[in-house]
């Protein structure tokens, strides 16, 4: 029988059943209340205190920790909030750039950019295979408001998009993937979701490249 490490490895997603409780859950709400959000979200919550003391509470639910890197850090939290006036889709993508403090003189490094005053690049192929996305569903995610899309298995070979599935999250669940996971979503049809997108990497980079912020 697998371990949940290696369902993670070769379908490059998991579903965690409870991440945080309810009451937890109505706690970030008080704190979501205040974000300002830059349309549909923004990338910026980790810099909250409230949310850098979540992403350490998440770094250690034990289903979590079987499939982060050695001393992993969080580097990155965007918070998602799609409703029917706020509605959009997104096609099938990988996620490959990550929030870097300075340029790097290497062409290993490509693809530079600057969003919401922070500079992006996409780094060596290792990095981003050693990186896991954690995805916190604040209300049940199902099949009418918008449940992520992936193609197992697509992060390690091509895939073929006629194979992927919706993922269903209950409230306070969590979908852990690799950035490298083929991955789309379609507008929702009622209600909303909520989701806080967390980044956990490896503490160290190569090039002597530096994380924009860790925590």
């Amino acid at each position: 029988m697998k371990t949940l490490a290696q369902t993670f490895e070769a379908d490059g997603y998991l579903i965690i059943g409870e991440a945080v409780t309810e009451p937890d859950i109505v706690e970030l709400e008080k704190h979501l209340a205040s974000v300002s959000l830059d349309g549909v979200g923004t990338r910026n919550v980790l810099n909250a205190d409230w949310c850098r003391q979540l992403s350490a509470r998440v770094k250690l639910v034990p289903a979590i920790q079987e499939i982060l890197p050695p001393d992993p850090v969080a580097i990155q939290c965007t918070y998602f909030q799609k409703t029917e006036s706020e509605n959009w889709l997104v096609a099938l993508h990988r996620d490959l750039s990550i929030p870097i403090k300075a340029r790097i003189d290497s062409p290993d490094w490509k693809a530079w950019s600057e969003k919401e005053g922070v500079l992006f690049a996409r780094p060596p192929e290792r990095v981003l295979k050693s990186m896991v996305a954690v995805r916190l569903h604040l209300e049940e995610n199902n099949e009418n408001n918008s449940p992520l899309q992936v193609v197992p298995g697509s992060h390690v070979a091509a895939g073929n998009p006629a194979n992927r599935i919706n993922c269903i999250i209950p409230r306070g669940g969590v979908l852990a993937m690799r950035p490298l996971l083929l991955h789309a979503s379609s507008k929702l049809k009622e209600g909303k979701r909520r989701v806080l997108h967390f980044v956990f990497g490896p503490r160290m980079l190569p090039n002597d490249a530096e994380w924009a912020y860790a925590v």
